[in-house]
């Protein structure tokens, strides 16, 4: 772990000395929200479907409405002493209405009327020209389709739980988005590394096939040592190359997530606490995740998608009501007056009734409906499979990683010990160069192995945050 604390301290001095700057994972998970278009397009797409959920309640709100018209009817009449030869007819009405949550529609309006009637004989006419004032209130609660609201309490319950599911779909694949970033940052991180590894890899064994080419030179070793010295250093040579592809796929994917098409990084890295990761322990789990709540939704959906089925093809059984009060007169403030008194009222009662007659066809519909709220029911409860055999899997990834990195981190101690034990017998002339650079191999090999299990870990933790809800105790950027 000595070269890996070292390497981070000279990343961070390099920074100081040279001026690069050390780019935080904070900062980088704020590049990613800032230049990210799928992501700015799942927050965006999640906010509006969120706000969208309640356009349900639209449907009980109270409404206004208005209505103007102007008819001149000219058409020849049968009887012009009574009908006249032109009719011209004004009608001005506003109101309000509303359709309640158990089923009552009510609408309450004001309508005023000019008519005047041309070419008329008075003697049988004697208003030819009057207005009319009509104050009217008229209520419709059905009895059987959408008896106690519960077709327009469904078609709320559709919208609005539509909507929430694509909210909570684009916010998971928003969090996805972070934890990709997350990992693909550590990834280039603990990538840059082993470059550096395999580049002092490389330079061991170049030591070693010389050492080896002037004692077969000499005649004091077989030619074979030599060509395996060789062999060794091309293998460590494609090692290195190996890497630096590794780094240029990790930087690729490092710029594309905040929107750069490039394959260069000035930036330095923040420093890891390989302690830190050691210690680290699996989150916790915060209630249900996006997608399982998506499905949740989506299953409230097709049960009231059923239901809404159901009411709307159920007969109509209606009772209707209106009552009005009427005033009359050729002055319009005269007419309105006089439609405040009862004694020229209009009450109405009556009843509206419709039924399908394709009984077949009916059934059907309703059995359709019936098979995908059982499949949204389905679908739900295998998501709540899934994510519970995932959630395990995860943590049982990540113990195994944890067990693994406190192997390769005794390994590490151990090839330490052991480099550091040669090179005293080779200062007492105990030892060869080709056995210590052999020791600095299998130290460099033991740390390689250390890196890649904490990277491991770092990107198995990323994935486990996509569970954490809005109130997590841990931010996707909370150093380590």
């Amino acid at each position: 772990m000595k070269l890996f604390t070292c390497i981070v301290s000279c990343w961070v001095f390099a920074a100081c000395v040279w001026g690069a700057p050390v780019l935080t994972l904070n900062d980088f998970l704020s590049q990613v929200k800032a230049k990210h278009l799928g992501y700015q397009a799942s927050q965006l797409v999640s906010q509006g479907a969120m706000e969208r959920s309640l356009e349900g309640e639209l449907l009980t709100s109270p409404q206004l409405f208005s209505n103007l018209s102007y008819l001149d009817d000219q058409r020849p009449t049968n009887n012009p002493a009574f009908l006249g030869r032109r009719t011209v007819f004004e009608n001005y009405t506003l109101g309000v209405a509303q359709q309640t949550s158990f089923g009552l529609s009510a609408k309450l309006s004001y309508r005023v009327t000019r008519t005047e009637l041309f070419g008329v004989n008075s003697a049988f006419v004697p208003l030819p020209k009057f207005y009319d004032a009509a104050p009217q209130l008229e209520l419709t609660q059905p009895l059987w389709r959408n008896g106690l609201g519960s077709e327009t309490r469904a078609t709320a319950l559709v919208v609005e739980a539509q909507a929430k599911a694509t909210s909570l779909a684009e916010s998971l694949k928003s969090k996805l988005i972070l934890a990709e970033a997350e990992g693909a940052y550590w990834r280039l991180a603990v990538a840059r590394q082993l470059v550096t590894v395999a580049q002092n890899g490389v330079e061991r064994a170049k030591k070693i096939q010389e050492w080896s080419k002037r004692r077969a030179s000499l005649a004091l070793a077989d030619k074979s040592d030599a060509l395996q010295a060789e062999a060794g250093l091309q293998g460590k040579q494609l090692e290195l190359q190996l890497a630096l592809d590794e780094e240029r796929e990790a930087l690729k994917q490092f710029n594309s997530l905040r929107g750069l098409d490039s394959e260069k990084c000035e930036e330095t890295f923040e420093a890891v606490s390989p302690e830190k990761i050691a210690e680290l322990k699996p989150i916790e789990r915060q209630g249900k995740r996006e997608d399982v709540l998506a499905a949740d939704e989506m299953r409230k959906a097709a049960q009231a998608a059923s239901q809404l089925g159901k009411e709307k093809n159920a007969p109509t059984f209606d009772l209707i009501s209106s009552y009005g009060l009427n005033g009359r007169d050729s002055s319009l403030s005269k007419g309105i007056s006089d439609a405040t008194r009862t004694a020229q009222s209009t009450l109405a009662l009556g009843i509206k009734f419709a039924a399908p007659l394709d009984l077949g066809t009916l059934n059907s519909d309703r059995a359709g409906y019936l098979k995908e709220e059982k499949g949204a029911e389905l679908n739900y409860q295998r998501k709540l499979f899934e994510e519970e055999i995932e959630w395990n899997e995860l943590n049982v990834r990540f113990n195994e990683a944890q067990r693994r990195l406190k192997m390769a981190q005794s390994i590490e101690k151990v090839q330490q010990q052991k480099l550091e034990n040669e090179r005293a017998r080779l200062k007492t002339g105990r030892s060869v160069l080709y056995q210590v650079v052999l020791f600095e191999q299998d130290y460099a090999n033991s740390q390689v192995m250390t890196l890649k299990t904490e990277l491991q870990i770092l990107a198995l933790m990323a994935q486990m945050k996509t569970y954490m809800n809005a109130t997590g105790t841990k931010t996707s950027g909370e150093k380590l």
